[in-house]
């Protein structure tokens, strides 16, 4: 079509220029005017042109599915946390006293295989002690208490009832918690074979439901990682609380298994 106006505009200035020559020769100016149709440009869809249709409307295209792994796994840390308070009527005696106590269970769980880098000092206080009326005014102050929690961390899971047991015999009267974890290392190996497992489940999900619908996971828009808190198992206390009863008995502690668990949360692509 375009080529055949073309040809037409051509023709048309020719009988222009031609007309002009001859007026001008004769002494006179003829004008002819001309009317020319106006040229069409037309765009016909490519086949890039619906491919790209096609692909961003794929891109719009989402499965949303999670994927999820567990796993139990042996603790392999301790942490257990000892307690010495000493209460007296001067701030000085109760010092003095929590002092001496303190430095004789330290160097009980010494003596006993605790390592000077798996024990310190985790909380240390000075507080006073009042008598109150019936309606809560504080009267007087009756003394001080002073407080020095001792917490041992350690991977020695063989001593540990021996350690309980030597600090209540030197002194300490609060045992706070004996609590059992994973440490990060063998988490962080855990986690990562979880992942994976976690994301075959994900996978085996997608690729069941676009079957179901016809369709097929051509991509992947977002993933997520999602990591389940992970509690410390803490020991039975009236078991514990033995120690303090008899020296006959031997605390019985025994540390168990961690549960993991990992999600993962996974955009499929499909058309």
């Amino acid at each position: 079509m375009m080529s055949n106006h073309l040809k037409s505009l051509n023709n048309n200035v020719s009988n222009l220029s031609f007309l002009l020559l001859v007026g001008l020769g004769m002494g006179f100016l003829s004008c002819t005017f001309l009317n020319v149709d106006p040229i069409g440009v037309y765009a016909q869809p490519t086949v890039s042109d619906q491919t790209n249709k096609t692909h961003s409307s794929a891109l719009n295209n989402t499965l949303y599915v999670s994927g999820t792994a567990t796993n139990k796994v042996d603790t392999d840390l301790v942490t257990i946390s000892i307690g010495v308070q000493s209460t007296n009527i001067s701030t000085t005696d109760a010092l003095i006293s929590n002092s001496k106590i303190a430095n004789n269970v330290i160097s009980s769980l010494t003596a006993n295989g605790v390592k000077d880098s798996e024990i310190s000092t985790s909380q240390y206080t000075i507080q006073p002690n009042y008598n109150y009326s019936e309606s809560g005014n504080i009267i007087n102050t009756t003394g001080f208490t002073v407080s020095n929690i001792l917490t041992i961390e350690s991977s020695n899971f063989k001593n540990i009832s021996l350690w309980i047991d030597s600090a209540v015999s030197a002194g300490a009267n609060t045992i706070n918690g004996v609590d059992f974890r994973v440490s990060d290392k063998s988490l962080e190996n855990v986690r990562n074979a979880l992942i994976e497992q976690a994301i075959f489940n994900a996978k085996q999900k997608a690729d069941i439901a676009s079957g179901t619908i016809g369709a097929t996971i051509i991509g992947i828009k977002s993933i997520s990682v999602i990591t389940d808190g992970f509690n410390p198992m803490p020991f039975n206390e009236p078991m514990m609380q033995r120690s303090f009863g008899s020296e006959s008995f031997s605390t019985p502690i025994i540390p168990g298994e961690q549960e993991v668990s990992i999600t993962v949360q996974i955009t499929y692509l499909f058309n």
